[in-house]
C-alpha cells in the first residue's frame, strides 16, 4: 500500500526560495527539497562508481540578500558558501538522493516531453533510504524518439498539498505575511522606523494575525535599538501579559528591565531583573540582563556589585558578544582602579575569542591603547591594535593525537597558558575523542599543583583563575577551592556571598557543594548569635532553614523575641516545657509566657504563668520574678480586675518602688476610680507621685495629682487635697491645666473660708487661661464675692 504524508518548511530568501517537504511512502520516510529562483540556475550532481548521487552543487551568480540556517534532517544535509565565483548551495544525502529539474507545471501546461536541461528555475532533490518514492524512472532507449505528450483531454485536476486527513491545504498569501516578511527584512537592515511602521500597519489591518506576537516582539526590539524606553514598556507589558509562554519572553524581560532602568524606575527594573534571573536563568538573555544590571549599579556608584554582575555575565554567557561586552567593561573598571595586569587579561580574552568586538567600541578601545602604552604594557596595546585593524578568523586542522600530545608537552614545560589553549582546542574539536578524559585531567591539574601554604597567596591565585577563566572547568575548580579555603579560614559570609556561583557548579564533579554552603550558613548563624546580631541571625536562620543543637536554643529564642518573631520563639520554648529539671522548666515557662503574651494569647499566657508561679513557690528563682509583671499585664488585657489586684501585690513585693511599674500603678488608680474605691485610688496615686519625685520624671502629671486631690475631697480631706494641688506649682503645665489647678485650689480655699487665698487662686486661674472652662468658672466664682 502506498500513501504520502507531507509536512513542509519554507525558507524564503526573496529571489531565492528553499522549501523542504517530508513524508512517508510505503512506511518509508523521505524528504523533498525544492530550490526556486527568479532566474535559471544550474544544479550539478556528483555520482560514485555505482551511479549513486553523493553530492549536488547548485550555483548562483549572486548570493541572496538573506542567509539561511543549515538544514539537517534525517535524509538531507544542506549548507551554503560564498566565493568569488558566486554562491553555492551544497546538498549531501544521509542515504540516497535523486536530482530532478522541474520544467513543466501540469496545472497550467498541456504537454510534456523528456527533458534533460542544464538550467532551470526550479530543481527538486528527493532524499530517501532504499526505494525512490513518488517518481518512476525508466531506462532511456537510444532508438526512441522524444515526442511531446499532449494531454488536452481528461486533464487531472490539480489539488496541491494535502493535510494528514487527505484534505487540500489552502494557503493564501495575504498581506500580513508580506508585511511580516518585509518587516524582518527591514530589521535585518537596521531600518527600525520602517520596522515600526510595518508592524503598526499589520496590527491595525490584521488584529487577529497569527504573527501578532512576532510583530509585537519586533516592535519591542526596534524601540530597544532606538532607545525609546517608554514606548518599549507600553508594548512589553502587553506582550508579557498575553504571551507569557512565548520562547522570546527572556529577551522581552531583559529589554523591559533595562528600559525601566533607563527611565529611573529602579524598583520596577529590579522586579523584572529578578524575574529574568529566576525564571529564564538558562537563556542567553539572562546574561544580557546581568550586563544591564551591572550598568545600573555602575551608574549608581556601587562599583563592587557592578563588577560582580559583569563577572557573572562573563562566567555564565554562552553568547560571545555578551561575554565580550562583560569582559570589556571589566577591563575598563580594572584600568580605572589601576589594575593594569587584570585589565590586560580581560582584553586578551576578547582578543583571543572575539577580536572583531573591538570595532564596536572603537573609541574606547583606542583610548585603551594609549592607556596601556602609558603604563608600559606594549604587548596588550599591540594586541588591541592588531585586533582593531587586522582581526581575522584563524583555523588550522590538527590530528587528534598530535594535538593531545602538544598540550601535554606544553604542560610539562610549565607553559601553562599555551597548554591550556591547546587543551581547550582539543576539547572543543574532539568532544567525544579517544583522549578526552586524559586531556581533562591534565587541564584541571595545570593550576592546582601548588604546595603554597600561604593562604593570602593561595586566595589571590584562586581569584586570578576565576577572573581569567570564568565558567571554564579551571575557573569552576578555582571557585570551589576558594570556597573551601574561605570555610577553613572561618570566613563564612564570604562563602555565602558566592552561593549563586557555587550552585552553578556541576554537582557530579563537586558533590560536596551543598554541604559546604550549609556548613558556612550554620557557622555564620552561631557567630551572629554570639555577637547578639539578632536581625541578621534570624534572617539567616529563615533563609537557610538552619537547625542548631539545643545548646543554641537560648540565644536563638532571645533573638526571636527581640525581633518579635513570636511564632518561632514559641516553637523553641515548646521543646523544653516537659523537662525533668525544675530550673529548666521554670526558665522556659517564663520564656513561653512572654512569647504567648507577645502573640496576644493572653489566656494561654495566664495559664502558663500560674504554672510557673507554682514552680517558683517550690523552688525560688528571683531572676524569673518578672512573671508577676507579665501576669498583671495579661490580666489587664483581658479585663480581670481581681487578678490585677492579686498580681500587683506580688509585683510590689518582688520589685519595691521600681519606676518600670509606674504605668501599672497608674492603671490601678484608674481601677480604683472605676470601683469607687478611694483607698485603692489614694494608695497607688501616692506611689506614682513618690516614684516621680524620686526619679524627677513626671510622666503622669497632672492627671495623678488631680485624681488624688479629688479622692481626698471625696473623703473630706480638703487640706490634703490642697497640699497635693500645690505640688503642681513647681511643675510645668499647659495653660489650660494651670487654669484648672488654680481654680481647684480657689474652690477648696473658698470651702475652707479662706476668701483672700480663694480670690488669689481664682485670679491666677483667669490669668492662666481666661478662655478655658476653668477660667470662666473662676470668673463666675469671683462674682460671688
Amino acid at each position: 500500500m502506498r500513501y504520502w504524508i507531507i509536512l513542509s518548511l519554507c525558507f524564503p530568501l526573496f529571489a531565492l526560495e528553499l522549501s523542504v517537504q517530508s513524508g512517508k511512502e510505503g512506511g518509508e520516510p523521505f524528504s523533498v527539497l525544492h530550490l526556486r529562483n527568479a532566474s535559471p540556475f544550474t544544479c550539478q550532481p556528483t555520482n560514485n562508481e555505482f551511479g549513486e548521487t553523493k553530492r549536488i552543487d547548485c550555483h548562483f551568480s549572486t548570493p541572496p540578500k538573506q542567509n539561511f540556517s543549515p538544514i539537517n534532517n534525517t535524509q538531507l544535509s544542506v549548507t551554503s558558501s560564498k566565493s568569488a565565483q558566486g554562491y553555492t548551495i551544497t546538498i549531501l544525502p544521509k542515504s540516497k538522493m535523486k536530482l530532478v529539474p522541474v520544467v513543466f507545471d501540469l496545472s497550467t501546461e498541456s504537454q510534456t516531453y523528456q527533458s534533460n536541461v542544464k538550467n532551470a528555475t526550479h530543481w527538486s532533490v528527493i532524499g530517501y533510504h532504499t526505494k525512490l518514492p513518488i517518481l518512476n524512472f525508466s531506462a532511456e532507449s537510444s532508438s526512441a524518439i522524444n515526442f511531446p505528450v499532449i494531454i488536452n483531454k481528461n486533464n487531472r485536476p490539480f489539488v496541491g498539498g494535502l493535510d494528514l486527513k487527505g484534505n487540500p491545504i489552502k494557503i493564501t498569501r495575504v498581506q500580513d505575511v508580506t508585511d511580516y516578511m518585509q518587516m524582518k527584512k527591514s530589521y535585518a537592515a537596521k531600518e527600525y522606523d520602517k520596522v515600526l511602521e510595518l508592524a503598526d500597519n499589520a496590527l491595525k489591518e490584521y488584529p487577529k494575525t497569527v504573527f501578532k506576537n512576532e510583530l509585537m516582539l519586533y516592535q519591542i526590539r526596534a524601540y530597544h535599538h532606538k532607545e525609546e524606553p517608554e514606548k518599549l514598556l507600553e508594548i512589553a507589558k502587553r506582550f508579557l501579559r498575553d504571551y507569557s509562554a512565548d520562547p522570546n519572553v527572556a529577551e522581552v524581560l531583559a529589554y523591559t528591565a533595562n528600559s525601566y532602568n533607563k527611565i529611573g524606575q529602579t524598583i520596577d527594573a529590579d522586579y523584572f531583573f529578578d524575574r529574568l534571573f529566576d525564571e529564564q536563568s538558562e537563556s542567553p538573555f539572562a546574561t544580557l540582563g546581568m550586563i544591564y544590571k551591572a550598568e545600573q549599579l555602575e551608574a549608581s556608584g556601587d562599583r563592587k556589585k557592578s563588577m560582580g554582575f559583569y563577572q557573572r555575565a562573563l562566567a555564565a554567557s554562552s553568547d560571545i558578544e555578551i561575554a565580550s561586552k562583560a569582559a570589556f567593561k571589566l577591563a575598563q573598571m580594572e584600568l580605572d582602579s589601576g589594575n593594569t595586569k587584570k585589565a590586560a587579561q580581560y582584553i586578551e580574552k576578547i582578543a583571543s575569542a572575539n577580536p572583531n568586538y573591538f570595532a564596536q567600541v572603537r573609541e574606547n578601545a583606542m583610548s585603551m591603547i594609549t592607556t596601556f602604552t602609558d603604563r608600559n604594557d606594549p604587548k596588550t596595546a599591540l594586541r588591541l591594535s592588531e585586533s582593531l585593524f587586522n582581526a581575522t578568523d584563524k583555523s588550522a586542522p590538527d590530528k587528534e593525537l598530535l594535538l593531545k600530545n602538544l598540550g601535554l608537552q606544553l604542560a610539562k614545560a610549565d607553559k601553562r597558558n599555551e597548554a591550556l589553549k591547546r587543551f581547550n582546542e582539543y576539547l572543543e574539536k574532539y568532544k567525544y575523542g579517544e583522549y578526552v578524559e586524559e586531556v581533562r585531567r591534565a587541564k584541571d591539574g595545570l593550576f592546582f599543583e601548588s604546595g603554597d601554604k600561604n593562604t593570602t597567596a593561595e586566595m589571590k591565585k584562586y581569584d586570578d583563575l576565576i577572573d581569567r577563566y570564568g565558567n571554564d572547568s579551571v575557573g569552576q575548580k578555582a571557585l570551589y577551592k576558594k570556597a573551601q579555603l574561605l570555610l577553613s579560614e572561618k570566613k563564612y559570609k564570604d562563602v555565602l556571598d558566592m552561593e549563586s556561583e557555587l550552585y552553578r557548579l556541576d554537582s557530579t564533579q563537586y558533590p560536596q557543594t551543598n554541604a559546604l554552603i550549609s556548613k558556612s550558613a550554620i557557622e555564620l548563624e552561631k557567630s551572629l548569635l554570639k555577637e547578639g546580631k539578632c536581625l541578621e541571625a534570624m534572617k539567616l536562620q529563615k533563609m537557610y532553614k538552619i537547625k542548631l543543637l539545643s545548646e543554641w536554643d537560648e540565644p536563638l529564642f532571645n533573638c526571636a523575641l527581640k525581633t518579635t518573631q513570636y511564632t518561632a520563639a514559641k516553637k523553641i520554648a515548646q521543646r523544653h516545657l516537659k523537662s525533668k529539671s525544675i530550673p529548666e522548666r521554670q526558665v522556659w515557662l517564663s520564656r513561653m509566657v512572654k512569647t504567648q503574651f507577645g502573640l496576644g494569647e493572653y489566656k494561654e499566657a495566664i495559664k502558663g504563668g500560674e504554672e510557673l508561679i507554682s514552680l517558683l513557690e517550690v523552688e525560688k528563682n528571683p531572676p524569673l520574678n518578672d512573671i508577676y509583671r507579665t501576669m498583671y499585664d495579661a490580666a489587664q488585657r483581658v479585663g480581670d480586675n481581681e487578678a490585677m489586684i492579686r498580681h500587683i501585690k506580688s509585683l510590689e513585693s518582688a520589685f519595691v518602688n521600681d519606676f518600670k511599674d509606674i504605668e501599672r500603678y497608674t492603671q490601678m488608680v484608674t481601677l480604683g476610680l472605676k470601683r469607687k474605691d478611694e483607698a485603692m485610688t489614694q494608695t497607688y496615686a501616692k506611689k506614682v507621685m513618690a516614684l516621680q519625685v524620686r526619679t524627677k520624671t513626671y510622666t503622669q502629671t497632672p492627671y495623678i495629682e488631680f485624681t488624688l486631690a479629688q479622692s481626698y475631697q471625696n473623703v473630706g480631706k480638703d487640706a490634703d487635697a490642697l497640699k497635693v494641688l500645690r505640688t503642681l506649682n513647681t511643675r510645668k503645665l499647659i495653660n489650660e491645666k494651670r487654669s484648672r489647678q488654680q481654680y481647684l485650689i480657689g474652690a477648696i480655699e473658698q470651702k475652707l473660708g479662706n476668701k483672700r487665698q480663694a480670690r488669689e487662686a481664682f485670679n491666677a486661674s483667669i490669668k492662666a487661661d481666661k478662655n478655658s472652662a476653668w477660667g470662666k468658672l473662676a470668673k463666675d466664682a469671683l462674682s460671688l464675692f
